[in-house]
């Protein structure tokens, strides 16, 4: 579609803090609410879902996630908080799956944020590509929910950190 505002498309600012992706997260939807399309990405869609995340562990938990690489260990903390849930049934399938896709989805800017790469969306789910390598975040994160991961969230995240 035609651009209505005359401003070519804008890459997300991985380096911005959380106030200022939120806001640009907001002057892009409503470009999009207005008829700008082509700005309706994945990508978009994943800085959406991370913001929710941060917003519901926030309120949940009083834990402030903010994209920086010090924060993967408030992260694993907050996902064996739903974990535990999920163990005793006081979590849903319906809301496992959709605190899965939200995780997945910070987990995958913490990634982009602090070690480069790029969204992909793949009929395994929500990946980050880094130097070509494919991390399966959302596959991850379902795993590690169910209790099912080999490894833990900062280990995960430090093998990311060597793909070279």
């Amino acid at each position: 579609m035609k651009r209505l505002d005359n401003q070519s498309g804008r890459a997300i600012d991985y380096s911005a803090d959380i106030v200022q992706l939120e806001d640009f997260y907001q002057k892009q939807y409503e470009l999009i609410k207005a008829g700008n399309t082509d700005l309706a990405t994945f990508e978009l869609v994943m800085l959406g879902n991370a913001l929710d995340f941060i917003q519901m562990v926030r309120i949940s938990f009083g834990v402030e996630l903010d994209g920086q690489e010090k924060s993967i260990g408030a992260l694993e903390e907050v996902l064996d908080a739903f974990k535990r849930g999920i163990a005793n049934k006081n979590v849903f399938d319906i809301a496992e799956s959709k605190i899965a896709e939200k995780a997945a989805s910070y987990f995958g800017f913490l990634i982009i944020a602090n070690s480069g790469g790029e969204w992909l969306d793949t009929p395994e789910g929500a990946v980050v590509s880094i130097k070509g390598r494919e991390a399966y975040v959302y596959a991850f994160i379902r795993h590690y929910l169910s209790g099912n991961a080999d490894i833990s969230a900062v280990q995960y995240y430090r093998n990311t950190k060597l793909i070279k």
